[in-house]
């Protein structure tokens, strides 16, 4: 069976911010793609793309008390 990959990305409108991982299905991230339906696959895709977008991406908001 051939193994089938995937590719994360995320980016800004900042040029150079993106940043690219390949994975292969299931050596990688263990998702048995030959026994999934395409939904199913779908999920377990996502959930393992929110799981790596979390990992990548130190975001946040705050509020500053400004002079005027």
């Amino acid at each position: 069976m051939s193994s089938k990959k995937v590719r994360f990305y995320v980016a800004t409108s900042m040029h150079g911010s993106i940043e690219t991982e390949t994975f292969r299905l299931k050596e990688d991230l263990n998702i048995d793609f030959a026994n999934l339906t395409p939904k199913e696959l779908e999920d377990e895709v996502t959930e393992a793309f929110d799981k790596w977008l979390t990992s990548n991406i130190d975001a946040g908001w705050l509020i500053e008390e400004g002079k005027e």
